[in-house]
């Protein structure tokens, strides 16, 4: 595997033998899914297309998209047939899995990912690229609190931080602020991984509970990904000021392809995607499945092909995340496409025919936090989504205690801010705050999103 395209301090510079490295993988792994996959052969057969026919990159739009619901019939074929259960789209030996991660089935039967030895050095050779962006090096103590189970981000993670070198705690997001305070002050972490409602969520119990001042612990960055936030500009200074300063860095995969795939650099001006010489990445419109040019502002759904990898790689697999595009060189000095999410296909809401993402509500609900409102939010909907009448609810937490006259400004001020801003009549109604749950601890961490009212 090529690792000399992509320069520690300039990106990927010669962008022509970029992508002559993607086309020659790009066609040895259809070569190999054809081949291999009675799955993937019928589906190319069916479309008219053999892997002989990819002369570039282009080409690749000419095979079938594949998604989460065509995953969940493949794994549940296989399962059914006694096979494994990772799907009839695997190709590779079962025996050389090392590694099987789920989906925690929130909304629907889970979905397995398994990952080899090599698919794991993938993605660790990718993670390496973003220690020099966040200041990270070999030997580096990390406290990883993520859930420490079947979800990605948890045991594969931990095992990818280990493969670069660094020191990693798996002290879990279900360990209380007891045992994190005590861990914490033991081992003297640089670094924290973590969703952005756990950082939140601890440093407020270790203060309440324990006087425990998250500064003192001495945590110098953290890494957020699972949920929106890492990348809300007040949400991160919110997390950087309860940790005492902590640099705070937005983190983020790709379906099926590699488990660390793109994070942020210190300005702050999207997601640097650091693994295109192992992903190729595609923007389709996610109505019609036409392809949007990778081109400065432009804006679709996300969609990747693992071009290397050996179980049941990525085929222009929908993310179902929308992402804005940023091109040419970042103010870090690194070339690589850059992109934000503007939030999921599937949560996307229709209010009298404006497209409604819950991201972008969270970050204008999150610019309040100095007049006294928390970013612990709940859009509460009417009745089955996406289309929603208006005006659409929104619960917001409050963060401290406000009289009545104050809250009520403070929500009318919200409700017009949203309402002009995002284009939708929005009515926020804020609640005490400790009314809604900060996170879901004993799942994955993630803050709930929707509250259904029917």
């Amino acid at each position: 595997m090529n690792n000399s395209l992509y320069h520690p301090e300039k990106g990927f510079t010669d962008r022509a033998a970029l992508e002559a490295v993607k086309l020659d993988r790009l066609q040895k792994q259809v070569h190999r899914i054809y081949g291999q996959s009675e799955f993937h052969r019928a589906r190319l057969d069916k479309a008219g297309f053999h892997p002989d026919m990819i002369r570039s990159l282009d080409d690749l739009r000419h095979i079938p998209f594949m998604d989460k619901k065509l995953e969940r019939k493949s794994q549940e074929e296989s399962q059914a047939r006694g096979l494994t259960c990772l799907g009839m789209h695997t190709v590779c030996d079962p025996a050389d899995v090392i590694r099987i991660s789920s989906t925690s089935g929130t909304t629907g039967t889970p979905t397995f990912t398994g990952y080899t030895k090599a698919d794991s050095v993938v993605t660790q050779r990718i993670f390496e690229r973003a220690l020099p962006i966040m200041g990270g090096q070999k030997g580096d103590v990390v406290m990883h609190a993520f859930v420490m189970s079947m979800w990605i981000a948890g045991l594969p993670m931990a095992d990818i931080m280990q493969m670069a070198g660094m020191t990693v705690v798996p002290i879990g997001g279900t360990s209380g602020p007891e045992r994190f305070a005590v861990t914490a002050k033991a081992v003297r972490p640089k670094h924290l991984n973590c969703t952005p409602s756990y950082a939140v969520w601890m440093a407020g119990k270790l203060k309440s509970d324990l006087n425990v001042d998250p500064a003192s612990l001495g945590i110098e960055r953290i890494a957020l990904g699972g949920e929106p936030g890492g990348s809300i500009p007040e949400i991160r200074e919110k997390i950087s000021a309860l940790w005492g300063g902590a640099r705070i860095y937005d983190a983020i995969g790709a379906s099926h392809s590699s488990f660390f795939s793109a994070c942020n650099c210190d300005h702050n001006a999207g997601l640097h995607f650091l693994g295109e010489d192992y992903i190729h990445m595609e923007l389709i419109d996610p109505a019609s499945g036409a392809p949007v040019p990778l081109e400065d502002g432009a804006s679709g759904e996300g969609v990747y092909t693992a071009l290397i990898k050996e179980c049941a790689p990525a085929i222009r697999f929908r993310t179902g995340d929308r992402f804005v595009i940023r091109r040419g060189a970042c103010a870090c000095g690194r070339d690589t496409i850059r992109y934000s999410i503007e939030g999921r296909t599937d949560d996307m809401l229709l209010v009298r025919g404006v497209n409604v993402f819950p991201a972008a509500i969270k970050a204008v609900v999150a610019r309040f936090a100095g007049q006294g409102a928390s970013d612990n939010m709940r859009i509460v909907l009417s009745g089955p989504p996406p289309v929603q009448e208006p005006p659409l609810r929104v619960k917001v937490e409050l963060a401290r205690d406000l009289g009545p006259d104050d809250r009520l400004a403070l929500a009318t001020e919200m409700s017009d801010t949203i309402s002009t801003e995002l284009r939708f009549r929005c009515r926020v109604e804020l609640v005490d705050s400790g009314a809604l749950a900060a996170f879901q601890q004993d799942k994955n961490q993630k803050q709930q999103i929707f509250e259904k009212a029917y």
